[in-house]
């Protein structure tokens, strides 16, 4: 071994002593004497004491390091009860003795007296014998002997010099190790003994050297060897208790890292070593927030536990820290298994622990504790009882003294707090108040925790507030002022004082609250790192406050830093979170509030889509699943305001019932829920008129009023909405006490409301409302002077990119136009105008608003004879009219917003207006923009794009792929009953992928209209286009409103014909509609049809050809004599309105005289501009016509209808026929297999549908419907099912050209929405077929073969080559005057038949 010293041993024998001693001790007992040996001054141990005696005897050996030179002292120490005293002494150098013992014979050595307080000086001899050691290992195993004993001796007896012997004697024993093996256990020794002395006296230098030597041993130890994971595992332990110390990460990521690897090698059989694995992990993950450690940490501790039986002494502290970990994991994640698990652990622990032992109260609240979050979770009230029992026991355990008693009695007071709000005993809440009292008591100002008891305290002081209204319960801030911004705690503070602010400001209003509550719980979230439990809801707190500062003051900043902080909160948080359901709601909140500002509806389908996660995420035991419901029926009633799904407002009225039966009087939340419903109940009255759904708002409403306090914010609110629905009533029943509640609660929302609040302008517009029509009521001037101050005053308070701005104009248009009738001054109808005309144009209003206000516009406009302010209001209507009924919408939605819209009066009005002007080119075009918007809508997504595929071929691509997938959907009639099958979207999320997908192709189009030769791409065609659908006749418009009743003629060149016709009475002409169309026979006899053409039928044709026709061929040079010559002219009648329903084509003056039938050949038009698409599908068909391919149906028995036995032998001539016509024909590519007849069960829905997608001609011989509710479901009605519109609308059939449907109504169309034209007849037309023969009401079984042949003779006349589908107008009038020559044919057999296209 090369080193400077060497090992000696000394031999402590006797001692003689002569001198005066001190007396005995107290006791009678002599005093005790010990030699104390250093080694050049430094103490290197000393001997046993033994009674002081003439000769005493030691007889000690003590192992000495050193050299030669060194000094040794000996000194002989006296210990008395009350000190150690030496008493003398004598150094002598080590190699000197050494020579006096050179004969292995010990040396006597004379010592020198200590000058003491003794009667004389005490002398002696000392024998000692000092020998060399040459043995290494014996010497390191005699040191580590004595280090054992001394370690055990100071474990027994706390003497800290048995410690400091056990260190050096260690130290020399690692020293004298030579034997590698032998050398890594003893450095672990050492190292565990310095660690021992740093736990005892906390100096730094030896936790340091600890972990230098258990890192030595842990070094020098092999993988394999047994003892590397004990070295390990103590090693982790260093590195704990220094980052303890002094917390640097490093030393805790070692720690972990070298306790992981002492589990590792002993495959986890020890549960210390998994314990302090577990402890270590928990460590990190308080320190870095990262989930795994938190879950390693748990695997670790239930390891443990299952390593270690009930009997085990620790057990209970295994199973509480475990439950603890648990429920931290559940905060973080919101995962109800781990509370539940932590429960069951924290029951177990209390179950197993002695009720004295200290840790008892402990464990009792922290089960309380997760009691009481399960209660949070599913509202089962034995949990917040348990809870309660659980905490006051612990509470009655400990006395005053133990430092836990302020924790305890918060918990308590937490605990009761929660069940008064719950179940509003107000004794819970004095006891809450109290326990919490006493906390704050306990732990004085100086108390680390003292702000945490004093914001709790001021919390539920709040709630008594609340209840009793007691102002002194508000003035707190105490907390703040005992923190400073070092403290770990500050945010949480911070976070207390703004919920405290917040709540004050909603009790009280004062806006200073409100900005402290933002600013501090903003400071909070700052210093809060994302990775802690609490970040996302400080995140949705901060939220929610900019929310409210944003209803009060406007300002959209706030709701935009709202809505962004809140996605981060839910980002933060998994599915699982227990806090993520009430985190989605919050956002739900803003989202809706910004649709409410800007009407993005992006933002309110987030809205509804967020709240409904939340449902789903949320138990039906959860006690916030009531203000879910209640939220995502807001937001339902919204939409159904906004898109009109009348299923919106249906599931509104479920969900918001559903909130209000799960919550009684005392919940403060039920106002708002009996609001909302309130709210539904009402929009469902202005829609299907049940009075009952009035009453029950107004009730509803009502009560909401009486539970909510004049201070609470939402009390205008309320208010204002009663108003609106006992201004409803009255309107209704004129009951003046319902008009002045509805102004009296209206005016007090309004004084009850800053005008700078963003609901402030919907008050006072709500207001004006009322007063208007209580001067329309009553007469009082001031009612109309208040109404339009309100009304001015709502649009003066809201910005101008605001979507409520153009109602606020359009009610303070409506009330200055009052005035105007009132008091005849121009500058009132100026101004009403102008407001409506802003309102009209707005680009941030809702459509319904715009055209609302465009609509009064053009109306106040036209009745003041400014024809063209009028003129350009119904053109700003009428393209407002596709956006109300938007292509984002359902089919079912469309057709309700264009039935509520009445978009076919105000086409006509439009028309009639351009007309009176002389405008007679605008009117064909305004005419055709107000008909048929569905099937414009549709036809825009199928668009010929190749001119702008040459210029821009990515927009073309993706204007394809959007138009496709649109087109795919845009047929089919959702029944929103129907639930979604595992695996397939619901009807919500396929509405909202519709709408996102409209929202594109809008945006697409857009774009496309900003390139330069694109400027009017999909925008409405100019006359000059559209008048070229006419090249082979004229069509002649019929326009009725009611200003009057015009006729436009015109064909491909000529200018527009303009034919007043005066004599038309509008009521007779709804009058004789409704006969043709509503008297007619559903079950027919011979007598009830004989009586319905003769009373009505024919009555009807006779008027309009006296009022209608008549004028119209005067004009056309048509004479109206009988002629032989079958009619040569071709016209294409374009009725309006009720004329739709009537059989133009067949009217005449009756008693055998010539009728419209003898003189032209009639075609109908749906809007011209399908009619110019179906020019353009021919000729290209022309240019690339193949053989025609034939599909002919038959269906002579369906179930459930009367048998149609001549439909087969229809179908089977014109099979027969097109074979006859093919013969005579030079088709080289004709086969057989170009006619496809489908008959009886061959004719089933799909076979029917895909052959229809190769046919060029097709021929239904089969019962049709029309539904007169939702247009898309009419029908053929084939073998095994219908074969609905929507279906058949939904293909693109190219090779299309000729339709035959000899199938009852099969262009009946909708009786309420005749120019829509959503029948089988529009549908063909519009999936690929330009020319259709169809039925306007049912035909006779033995008449359509008859005129089916004589259809068809006539097409095929010059064989199959020849085939014009342009012709079949000419040959259905050929064959309904074949038809006719029977006399026995009335008018009500051969006027169904018409035809569509060219």
């Amino acid at each position: 071994m090369a080193r400077d010293s060497q090992p000696y041993a000394l031999s402590v024998g006797s001692a003689d002593v002569t001198g005066a001693w001190v007396g005995n001790l107290p006791d009678g007992k002599p005093p005790k004497l010990y030699v104390a040996i250093q080694l050049d001054h430094i103490v290197v141990q000393t001997t046993e004491s033994v009674e002081r005696k003439e000769t005493v005897s030691w007889n000690d050996m003590i192992l000495l390091i050193g050299n030669s030179s060194s000094t040794i002292s000996l000194s002989i120490v006296q210990r008395t009860s009350t000190q150690d005293s030496c008493i003398c002494g004598v150094d002598i150098v080590l190699g000197t003795l050494l020579t006096r013992c050179a004969d292995d014979e010990p040396a006597s050595i004379e010592m020198t007296p200590v000058e003491i307080d003794f009667q004389e000086p005490v002398t002696g001899v000392i024998r000692v014998k000092l020998t060399e050691e040459h043995d290494s290992e014996d010497v390191a195993i005699h040191l580590e002997s004595l280090h054992n004993i001394q370690l055990q001796r100071f474990r027994q007896l706390d003497d800290l010099s048995d410690l400091e012997k056990a260190v050096s004697n260690m130290a020399l024993s690692v020293e004298f190790t030579e034997e590698y093996q032998r050398r890594p256990d003893r450095i672990a020794k050492l190292g565990i003994i310095q660690h021992a002395r740093f736990q005892r006296l906390g100096e730094l230098n030896d936790l340091e050297n600890a972990i230098a030597s258990m890192e030595l041993s842990a070094e020098l130890t092999d993988e394999g060897h047994p003892h590397k994971p004990i070295y390990l595992y103590c090693l982790g332990n260093c590195r704990r208790a220094r980052f303890e110390l002094l917390g640097d990460q490093s030393d805790l990521e070692k720690a972990v890292f070298q306790t992981a690897k002492a589990v590792e090698l002993t495959d986890g059989r020890y549960p210390d070593h998994l314990w302090n694995l577990g402890l270590l992990q928990q460590i990190r993950f308080d320190c870095l927030g990262h989930m795994p450690d938190l879950d390693n940490s748990i695997s670790s501790i239930e390891k443990v536990v299952k390593l270690r039986d009930d009997s085990y002494p620790l057990k209970h502290t295994y199973l509480s820290n475990l439950g603890n970990s648990l429920h931290t994991r559940f905060q973080h994640v919101g995962n109800m298994a781990d509370l539940e698990s932590a429960i069951l652990y924290k029951e177990k622990a209390v179950q197993l622990t002695d009720h004295t032992h200290p840790d008892y109260p402990i464990y009792l609240t922290n089960l309380g504790l997760s009691q009481l979050y399960r209660f949070e979770c599913f509202g089962d009230f034995s949990d917040l009882a348990k809870s309660i029992s659980n905490t006051q026991q612990a509470v009655a355990i400990i006395d005053d003294s133990h430092p836990n008693k302020p924790s305890f009695l918060l918990n308590l007071g937490n605990s009761q707090q929660v069940r008064f709000q719950y179940l509003g005993n107000l004794i819970d809440l004095e006891s809450a108040i109290s326990n919490k009292n006493r906390a704050v008591e306990l732990a004085d100002d100086a108390h680390s925790v003292q702000p945490i008891y004093l914001t709790n305290l001021s919390n539920s002081q709040l709630d008594r507030f609340e209840r009793l209204g007691n102002l002194s319960d508000l003035e707190r801030a105490k907390a703040l002022e005992l923190t400073d911004d070092r403290h770990p705690d500050w945010s949480l503070y911070l976070w207390n004082l703004g919920s405290a602010q917040l709540n004050r400001f909603e009790q009280l209003g004062f806006l200073d609250d409100l900005e402290d509550a933002i600013s501090n719980i903003g400071k909070a979230t700052e210093f809060t790192d994302d990775r802690h439990s609490t970040k996302p809801t400080l995140l949705t707190n901060l939220g929610s406050a900019q929310q409210t500062r944003y209803e009060q003051l406007g300002d959209l900043s706030d709701l935009e830093k709202a809505i962004i902080n809140i996605e981060k909160a839910v980002k933060l948080t998994g599915d699982g979170h227990s806090r993520r359901a009430a985190y989605l709601t919050h956002l739900s909140i803003c989202q809706n509030t910004r649709f409410g500002r800007l009407g993005d509806l992006t933002d309110l389908e987030n809205a509804i889509s967020n709240i409904g996660k939340a449902i789903k995420l949320a138990d039906d035991r959860n006690p916030s699943k009531p203000a879910y419901l209640s939220i995502l029926g807001n937001c339902q009633v919204i939409l159904f305001d906004r898109l009109g799904n009348l299923s919106d407002l249906e599931n509104a009225i479920l969900n918001t019932d559903k909130a209000v039966g799960l919550t009684n009087d005392g919940n403060p939340e039920r106002p708002a829920y009996l609001a909302h419903l309130g709210t539904a109940q009402l929009a469902r009255y202005e829609r299907q008129g049940a009075f009952s759904d009035l009453e029950n708002a107004i009730s509803n409403m009502d009560k909401a009023v009486e539970l909510t306090d004049d201070r609470h914010p939402q009390k205008a609110g309320h208010l204002s909405n009663l108003g609106g629905a006992q201004q409803t009533r009255f309107s209704l029943i004129g009951n003046l006490s319902d008009l002045e509640k509805a102004i009296s609660n209206k005016e007090k929302a309004v004084q009850l409301t800053d005008d700078r609040h963003p609901n402030q302008p919907a008050y006072l517009s709500g207001l004006g409302n009322d007063q208007l029509n209580r001067f329309e009521n009553l007469g009082d001037s001031s009612d109309l002077q208040n109404a339009i101050l309100n009304q001015e005053k709502a649009v003066k308070l809201t910005d101008d990119s605001h979507p409520s701005k153009a109602r606020w104009l359009l009610k303070y248009g409506i009330a200055r136009y009052a005035r105007f009738r009132h008091l005849g001054g121009r500058e009132d109808l100026e101004s009403s105008i102008s407001s409506l005309r802003a309102a009209a144009q707005s680009m941030t209003a809702y459509p319904s608003d715009s055209l609302a206000a465009a609509r009064q516009w053009a109306a106040i406009s036209h009745l003041n004879g400014d024809l063209l302010s009028a003129v350009d209001g119904y053109r700003a209507a009428l393209a407002l009219l596709p956006k109300v009924a938007w292509l984002g919408l359902d089919i079912n939605s469309r057709q309700s917003w264009l039935l509520h819209e009445n978009a076919e009066n105000l086409g006509c009005l439009a028309t009639t207006c351009a007309i009176q002007l002389g405008h007679l080119e605008e009117a064909v075009e305004l005419l055709d923009l107000s008909r048929s918007v569905f099937w414009q809508q549709a036809a825009s997504l199928r668009s010929d794009l190749e001119l702008l595929r040459k210029e821009e071929p990515k927009i073309t691509q993706e204007l394809e792929d959007v138009g496709r997938q649109l087109d795919a959907g845009n047929f089919t009639v959702v029944n929103r009953g129907d639930n979604a099958e595992d695996g397939q979207h619901s009807v919500e999320e396929i509405g909202k992928e519709r709408r996102q997908l409209v929202r594109r192709w809008e945006e697409l189009v857009e774009c496309v209209r900003q390139l330069p030769n694109f400027k009017y791409f999909l925008r409405p065609v100019p006359f000059h286009q559209l008048r070229q659908a006419s090249t082979a006749g004229q069509v002649i418009i019929i326009n009725a409103s009611k200003y009057g009743v015009d006729a436009l003629i015109f064909g491909a060149a000529q200018p527009i014909a303009h034919v007043p016709l005066p004599d038309v009475d509008l009521e007779v002409l709804a009058e004789i509609s409704g006969d043709v169309l509503l008297r007619r026979p559903v079950v027919a006899t011979e007598r009830t049809q004989r009586n319905y053409v003769g009373r009505y039928l024919k009555p009807s044709l006779r008027i309009v050809w006296d009022n209608i026709l008549v004028p119209i061929f005067y004009r056309l040079d048509i004479p109206l004599t009988h002629s032989v010559i079958a009619p040569q002219r071709r016209v294409w009648w374009y009725p309006t309105g009720l004329l739709t329903f009537i059989p133009i084509h067949a009217a005449g003056p009756g008693t055998g005289a010539t009728d419209a039938g003898r003189l032209v050949i009639s075609s109908y038009v749906t809007s011209l501009d399908t009619l110019l698409q179906a020019q353009k599908k021919n000729k290209q068909l022309q240019d690339t016509m193949s053989g025609p391919k034939l599909l002919a149906v038959s269906q002579p028995e369906t179930s459930g209808l009367c048998p149609l036995p001549r439909s087969a032998v229809e179908v089977e001539s014109l099979v027969h026929a097109f074979q006859s016509a093919a013969a005579h024909s030079d088709l080289t590519d004709y086969s057989i297999e170009d006619i496809q007849h489908l008959n009886g069960s061959d004719a089933t829905v799909n076979r029917v549908s895909g052959a229809l997608d190769s046919c060029s001609w097709v021929h239904f011989a089969c019962h049709g419907s029309q539904d007169p509710v939702f247009g898309m479901k009419s029908a053929f009605a084939l073998y095994d099912g219908h074969l609905e519109l929507g279906e058949i609308a939904s293909k693109r059939l190219l090779s299309g050209q000729f339709a035959f449907l000899s199938a009852c109504h099969a262009a009946s169309g909708l009786k309420d929405l005749p120019g829509e034209a959503m029948h089988l007849a529009a549908g063909l037309q519009f999936a690929g077929f330009p020319s259709v023969i169809a039925t306007m009401w049912s035909i006779r079984d033995d008449d359509a073969p008859k005129v089916a042949d004589r259809t068809y003779q006539y097409l095929f006349r010059n064989g199959l080559h020849a085939l014009d589908p342009s012709e079949a107008a000419i040959a259905l009038s050929r064959a309904i005057l074949c038809l006719r020559e029977d006399p026995n044919i009335t008018v009500d057999r051969w006027a169904p038949f018409i035809h569509f296209g060219i």
